[in-house]
């Protein structure tokens, strides 16, 4: 496999964030909706994660991870399995309470065993990576496998990798590709990308197919990956206004002789449209928002 296969060796948190749903109900000082409020103060724990989400992201209240962590905290010893994992997170990272990640791997634990895939996912990574509990890849592939079975796709990229490099099982490239393509099916921008450039590049058994490269590719790009976007743009040197766009989408996030490619190809494309193309594709650009698909 080439250089382009972008699995991820080190440590990788699948953080999960809730959607919150605000009412028209009068907000508190703080910001929070006061029925919300209300029912976090009298023991809801479904409503004190939600709480805790909101000073977590900083939504219609003072970003402060100190008091999402009390929150998520209350809400995980009711059992409240997105808790216990956002509140493993917080200690993980060392957001807002002291970094220990032995502790965040007991609340992985708690929620992992009610059978919530992206603590099975983050538990199996502190087993590969031996943070916060002893490597054991055995256990690591048991706990990203549970996670797979619910369609979690960093679980299955991460078996990809496992696979591909013949940690605590024989390698095997076959599996590896498998798995990528799940992932890829499942929604991962990285899986989308490495399945958009084999098909590209005719690899992996595959026949080489412009289209179907095209395809993935697009929907990695869609999602806010740069490598992606710089080579669906390679992908469209006849359209030179969608070359445009994609490129002025990646430029910031290219650097070296990439960075250098990108911006020559920027300008040629550019030179391509008239004025009020360009000006259309900027302001494109300037409100273009990365979209997370959904399993």
């Amino acid at each position: 496999m080439k250089n382009r296969w972008k699995f991820r060796n080190a440590l990788v948190l699948a953080i999960i964030t809730t959607t919150i749903c605000i009412g028209q109900s009068p907000a508190t000082p703080s910001g929070i909706d006061a029925a919300l409020q209300a029912k976090a103060s009298a023991g809801d724990p479904d409503a004190q994660f939600r709480v805790g989400v909101q000073y977590e992201l900083g939504a219609r209240v003072t970003k402060d991870p100190a008091q999402a962590a009390v929150w998520y905290r209350k809400a995980a010893d009711h059992g409240f399995a997105q808790a216990q994992h956002s509140l493993g997170v917080l200690y993980e990272l060392g957001n807002g309470i002291p970094a220990d990640p032995a502790t965040a791997a007991l609340w992985y634990r708690k929620a992992a065993g009610q059978g919530f895939a992206p603590a099975q996912f983050s538990l199996g990574l502190c087993y590969a990576h031996g943070k916060g509990v002893p490597q054991d890849y055995g256990q690591a592939i048991a706990w990203y496998e549970k996670a797979a079975k619910q369609n979690n796709s960093d679980a299955m990229l991460n078996l990809a990798f496992l696979y591909h490099n013949g940690k605590g099982v024989p390698k095997d490239e076959a599996r590896s590709f498998g798995l990528v393509r799940q992932a890829a099916e499942a929604g991962s921008a990285d899986a989308q990308f490495q399945l958009g450039m084999a098909y590209y590049q005719g690899e992996e058994g595959l026949q080489q197919d412009n289209a179907m490269a095209r395809q993935w590719l697009h929907r990695s790009a869609e999602q806010g990956n740069a490598a992606a976007q710089f080579n669906y743009a390679m992908l469209l040197k006849a359209e030179p206004a969608k070359v445009y766009f994609w490129l002025s989408i990646a430029a910031p996030h290219l650097a070296g002789q990439t960075g250098a490619t990108t911006t020559e190809l920027r300008t040629d494309a550019a030179a391509q449209l008239t004025s009020v193309q360009k000006a259309e594709i900027d302001q494109q650009v300037k409100d273009w928002r990365p979209v997370e698909e959904q399993p």
